[in-house]
């Protein structure tokens, strides 16, 4: 609770001290009324008209004090405004004390009676009334004041014994009053503390028990939602404490153990004597996870109604204050995942063979092609014609290479452009074996699909050829040059070079009619790549693509 400042806390026990004191004042005003109109009957009925009964009836001016005080108790909507009220109330007092004693005379018998009268108002001030101690004092010391004038004005000073023995007396009991109203004040203090202490340490307690309460409701909300959440799963869902024993069980594995006469009720049973079957790996399995507090993932086979039935089991440490308190055990039914699994397998493998059978026999159909040609070429003698067999032989052998490597590949997706190019090049140069041109190859280990690799083949094929029947006329050697290399993220770029004639003047690629011509920019354009060919100290061939 907040602290509060001194003066709050004197305010709120100056409330508590009235409040508190209510029915004790209720009790001592009354009886002193009851003592004091009993004692005047009983005096007036024996003494007559004595002197001294004469002086007790004067002090019954003190009556009407008692009597308001008495009220004001009594009505509770004057309660807010007692210590206001008994102030005025003991001020009047002072005004009986101060009138009593100017009004009395000091030769007379009863004269005595007045300063015991005086006595006892100061002592009764202090007994009965609980207001602020401070006002005690105050209202004392006017009392006091109220009798030394009296006693002034009716001359009983001019008796020095009288006065002084009087005098002594009311400023004794004054003093007793003073201890009586400090230690009521001070015993209330404590008990105000104490109590105070007792009400906050109380509304705290409730505070607390209110929280704990909305916490075990919320628990017990998250731990229905957590069931109800567990109780949805297909999967076959059990908890283990550290014992083994089985905490919780979700609805799922409830019916699969009632099927198979395990009983329906598991929880607080044993692992070993609920589950039989399960072996000892996957019990050491979940004695690991509480040491380690590690989620452990495994497979196991198992026997049910005649089937063999493919199990993967989930160990998951449920842990509390650093600690693995229990295990979560999920375990999933993946014997028809396997079962699709081995029949994708083995349409994989089937669809593997079918595509290798399908590419060996493209490739063999390519080469009776070929052997057409070469057939029919034998027939004809014309040079020309013999040249374009073998521009058409040479073209469909760069074609049958791709068919080839993919037969023999164990990846039939991507063909290794730089086996491939050095099988073509191979097949080139044995075709133009008659002149000495030496052929540099660097070749950087690039994969592609066969949609990229036959048109890549097909222009290498044209450039290549075109560099063997045009780079060198009238001398048998030369030098060509073949390059393959990354280019980008995920393009290549190939180029062929030679250091031959050169271009004829004013060559224009997009003026070529040729069909070699034709070929390389129409595969060029398939790949969305670019080729740029040049003329200085030979010709070189670039083509890009961008992307594989």
């Amino acid at each position: 609770m907040e602290q509060k400042s001194r003066k709050e806390l004197d305010k709120e026990f100056q409330e508590f001290y009235l409040s508190s004191s209510i029915p004790s004042m209720k009790v001592a005003l009354s009886v002193t009324l009851l003592l004091f109109v009993a004692y005047a009957i009983v005096n007036r009925s024996l003494f007559g008209n004595l002197p001294e009964q004469q002086y007790f009836l004067r002090f019954g001016l003190i009556v009407p004090t008692l009597l308001l005080s008495l009220v004001a108790l009594f009505i509770k909507p004057l309660r807010n405004h007692l210590s206001l009220i008994f102030i005025i109330l003991n001020l009047i007092s002072c005004i009986a004390i101060f009138y009593v004693g100017v009004t009395s005379d000091i030769t007379s018998r009863g004269y005595n009676y007045f300063y015991a009268w005086v006595m006892l108002v100061m002592i009764g001030m202090h007994t009965f009334y609980r207001i602020r101690f401070w006002d005690l004092i105050i209202l004392n010391a006017m009392q006091l004041l109220a009798y030394v004038l009296a006693s002034l004005i009716n001359r009983s000073y001019t008796l020095p014994n009288l006065f002084l023995n009087h005098l002594f007396f009311v400023v004794s009991v004054t003093s007793l009053g003073f201890f009586i109203s400090y230690i009521f004040q001070n015993l209330n203090w404590k008990n105000f503390l104490h109590q105070k202490a007792l009400t906050e340490n109380y509304h705290k307690l409730i505070l607390e028990i209110r929280d704990r309460k909305e916490a075990e409701e919320e628990l017990l909300r998250s731990e229905r939602k957590y069931h109800e959440a567990l109780d949805s799963f297909p999967d076959w869902v059990v908890v283990f404490d550290r014992d083994m024993n089985i905490i919780m069980v979700n609805s799922t594995l409830k019916l699969l153990a009632k099927e198979a006469g395990l009983g329906e009720e598991l929880t607080n049973m044993n692992l070993n004597d609920s589950f039989p079957f399960i072996g000892e790996d996957e019990i050491e399995n979940i004695k690991n996870v509480f040491e380690t507090g590690r989620i452990s993932i495994a497979e196991m086979n198992i026997e049910y109604k005649g089937k063999n039935v493919f199990l993967e089991t989930r160990k998951i440490p449920m842990i509390r204050s650093n600690r693995v308190e229990q295990v979560m055990v999920v375990t999933r039914d993946r014997s028809k995942e396997k079962e699709l699994e081995a029949l994708q397998i083995r349409n994989s493998e089937t669809k593997e063979i079918m595509l290798k059978e399908i590419h060996h026999r493209v490739k063999n159909n390519l080469a009776i092609v070929i052997s057409l040609l070469v057939m029919q070429g034998r027939k004809n003698p014309d040079p020309e014609f013999q040249r374009l067999v073998r521009d058409i032989e040479l073209r469909i052998r760069s074609m049958a290479l791709i068919h080839e490597h993919l037969y023999r590949s164990e990846n039939l997706d991507k063909v290794p452009l730089s086996n491939y190019l050095q099988s073509l090049v191979s097949i080139i140069s044995s075709t133009f074996s008659g002149q000495k041109i030496r052929l540099e190859m660097e070749l950087e280990d690039i994969r592609a699909n066969i949609e990229t690799a036959l048109p890549l083949g097909l222009i290498t094929n044209e450039l290549l050829t075109n560099s063997y029947k045009y780079a060198f006329p009238g001398r048998k050697e030369g030098i060509v040059i073949l390059k393959l290399e990354k280019y980008g993220l995920s393009g290549f770029k190939l180029e062929v070079s030679d250091n031959g004639v050169g271009l004829p003047a004013g060559f224009d690629l997009k003026s070529q009619e040729s069909l070699g011509m034709f070929i390389i920019k129409l595969l060029a354009e398939q790949l969305d790549g670019s080729i740029d060919i040049t003329s200085k100290g030979g010709v070189s061939a670039t083509i890009i693509v961008p992307a594989v």
